[in-house]
């Protein structure tokens, strides 16, 4: 065994020589990335004195992802690790004395529910489940703990009555029998019948009880002041698989099993929490009109009259991740402004104070927008704070306006001293379409000299709609370590710039995007310091279907790289995972009422017309964007005699960026593609 592990270790050692070939030793490389150590989700006591974190950083003889539990006082001392090890500890939730805290982790097998006493520092499983606990959150006087989990159901699909196989004989497995409209979901393979319900448990253990039934999918656990009630969200309607995006919010008297349903407009509606004082209940969502995107807004109900108002009606972005004050006269929660996550408040009156900035999550990916922040009793905040150049630490404020935020860990800060990173400048550009502005971002190579002219990656995010923005992206890095200036930004249809922006695409993607994405890149050349005859795009997801529609509009770049994109989207609504959702949403009819619609936005349309030397890259297993709609394009490229090549990466779905060794596949074939036709 030992043997095996030392040879596999001198294999990925020698690999990773070969890939970073043409990285300086100094700048940061493939290898750099299992030496990050990266803040997720921190958790806050009530008292605001002690801070639960998971520290995530990635394993070499694995080739996976890592996360255990450390502990440090809100003045940065009394630093030290709860767990350690090579399985996966998270989902820490206080209890509201502050005493214990409760996680899950699988270091004992499968995913199971624990308490943590703070007083003797020991730990105990709750639960001995075949399927994962989730969404956990205690009962007011600490006593019980609520929690989603998953329940298996049979199917109701034909059966078949067939012969057993004689003694000995050797027959082909059973076949798979499939009677549902999501049948497949990206990152979680082909669907299992049954759905999500709610439990609680004691928090000394024992037998969990089911609270919900039926088939639906329960979700948003949280409890009433009272301890007697919980909130919840669910579509209860018959046809919920083919009708998504319409949760209800519920109220459930544990005891006594009465149900009261508290909105009845279409949602969807999420998040439901009350008040401290049990007044109110604040709640996230938007009365759908139907179209991909609409502004999250944050609703308040007076529970005794029932009223409701749209408490962030002034506000215009997108709300989520919300959590009352203690005191029940505002509300926290996560948005994102100009590429920037952010924690806010929200009085009642619908006051917006800005609390922190800066928040990010543990990506080693693009620089997408995320991160977590969590409050205690007396309104200090704990987040995960990230920058263009640290991944992300363990920041916390004050929780007033204008307080100043405070590192409480460098996790990284011996490893980024000792290499070279892509230092990355923000630019506005105007659109040459109208008057809408476009918020960018360049990152030079590491040793970039303005008085040199460097090869250029336009590097598109997917979505479309989300936010790439100053984060720090290790999938990015790698590109400029190899010498390229990198250009990412957001063109319309991206968040955080207003409803106005982000639906301007709704019903109409491509379309001005890809002037956006034009304008971008002319800026950048305009700075003098780009070779004009080595500009190169690529993108991945939404990314990926605006590279391929731009080269099916113009042939300035050298080439391309189309990464797991919607070649077809008639092709494409028939067969990606949340095929009700896209056709639903993201058109105004099914594919074959208006197939022109479907054709006149497919990048599919414009295949006559390019020129351009194109990879593409795709997950094996990506349920989102099919493999099929890669295969389409790549077919048709090939039809024409246009250079093309087909990177199919093994055991990835969507998220290629899963795996670190998946990750260095993805940055070393785009840059050996671009390499190869560089003039």
């Amino acid at each position: 065994m030992n043997f095996i592990r030392l040879s596999f270790f001198s294999l990925l050692l020698f690999l990773s020589t070969q890939l970073q070939a043409q990285i300086a030793e100094e700048h940061f490389s493939y290898m750099d990335l299992f030496d990050l150590q990266m803040v997720s989700n921190p958790e806050i006591s009530p008292d605001g004195k002690t801070i639960i974190y998971e520290r995530h950083q990635f394993d070499v003889m694995t080739d996976r992802r890592l996360v255990n539990l450390w502990q440090i006082s809100y003045d940065g001392e009394n630093h030290y690790p709860i767990t350690s090890g090579t399985q996966y500890y998270g989902n820490v939730s206080w209890s509201p004395q502050g005493d214990k805290f409760a996680y899950t982790s699988n270091h004992e097998g499968s995913n199971q529910l624990y308490v943590y006493w703070t007083a003797s520092h020991t730990s105990a499983a709750l639960t001995n489940f075949t399927e994962s606990p989730s969404n956990i959150s205690w009962s007011p006087d600490g006593s019980q703990l609520l929690f989603s989990k998953f329940v298996p159901e049979s199917s109701k699909a034909v059966k078949a009555n067939l012969p057993k196989p004689p003694s000995g004989a050797e027959w082909e497995q059973g076949a798979d029998v499939i009677d549902k409209a999501v049948y497949r979901r990206d990152g979680g393979g082909y669907v299992q019948d049954g759905y999500r319900h709610l439990f609680v448990i004691s928090a000394e253990g024992g037998t969990a009880r089911q609270l919900t039934s039926g088939s639906h999918q329960f979700g948003s656990p949280s409890w009433a002041p009272d301890g007697k009630h919980i909130l919840y969200t669910v579509n209860t309607a018959d046809d919920a698989e083919l009708d998504p995006n319409n949760e209800q919010i519920y109220q459930q008297n544990i005891r006594t099993g009465e149900i009261e349903q508290l909105t009845d407009e279409r949602g969807p509606f999420y998040s439901p929490k009350i008040s401290p004082n049990g007044d109110y209940i604040a709640y996230t969502g938007f009365k759908d009109d139907f179209v991909g995107y609409q502004l999250t807004e944050l609703y308040l109900m007076n529970r005794e009259a029932k009223e409701v108002q749209v408490l962030s009606e002034d506000f215009p972005q997108d709300i989520s991740s919300i959590t009352w004050a203690k005191d029940s006269k505002s509300i926290y929660f996560r948005y994102d402004e100009e590429g920037n996550s952010k924690v806010g408040n929200i009085d009642l009156n619908g006051k917006v104070t800005s609390i922190a900035k800066n928040l990010g999550s543990a990506s080693i990916g693009r620089p997408y927008g995320g991160g977590s922040y969590s409050v205690s009793n007396k309104g200090r905040v704990a987040f995960s704070h990230v920058t263009t150049s640290t991944p992300s630490e363990l920041a916390v404020v004050e929780g007033k306006l204008n307080s100043e935020p405070k590192l409480l860990t460098h996790l990284n800060q011996n490893l980024l001293t000792s290499k070279k990173t892509g230092k990355v400048e923000e630019f506005w550009v105007d659109s040459s379409v109208d008057d809408f502005k476009i918020q960018g971002w360049i990152m030079t190579p590491p040793d970039f000299d303005p008085s040199k002219t460097y090869p250029l990656i336009l590097e598109i995010h997917g979505g479309p709609y989300t936010n790439y923005g100053s984060r720090f992206s290790p999938e990015l890095q790698f590109m400029a370590s190899k010498g390229y200036v990198v250009v990412y930004t957001n063109p319309r249809g991206s968040t955080s710039y207003g409803e106005d922006f982000a639906a301007y695409i709704n019903h109409n993607y491509p379309s001005e995007d890809y002037n956006d994405l034009m304008d971008a890149t002319d800026y950048v050349i305009d700075q003098g310091y780009v070779d004009t005859d080595n500009v190169f795009i690529t993108g991945g997801s939404g990314g990926g279907v605006l590279t391929a529609w731009s080269i099916g509009k113009t042939d300035r770049f050298q080439a391309a790289v189309v990464a797991k994109p919607v070649i077809n989207w008639y092709s494409f609504v028939l067969t990606a995972d949340s095929s009700p959702f896209f056709s639903k949403y993201w058109f105004k009819d099914m594919p074959w009422e208006s197939p022109e619609d479907y054709l006149k936005f497919s990048p599919i349309s414009l295949v006559g017309n390019v020129k351009t030397p194109t990879m593409l890259l795709t997950g094996q297993q990506d349920y989102r964007t099919p493999m099929s709609e890669t295969e389409q394009y790549y077919t048709a490229l090939k039809l024409q005699g246009i250079d093309a090549v087909m990177v199919r990466i093994a055991g990835s779905g969507h998220g290629i960026a899963g795996k670190p060794s998946n990750l260095f596949r993805k940055v070393e074939y785009i840059t050996n593609w671009f390499d190869k036709y560089k003039n």
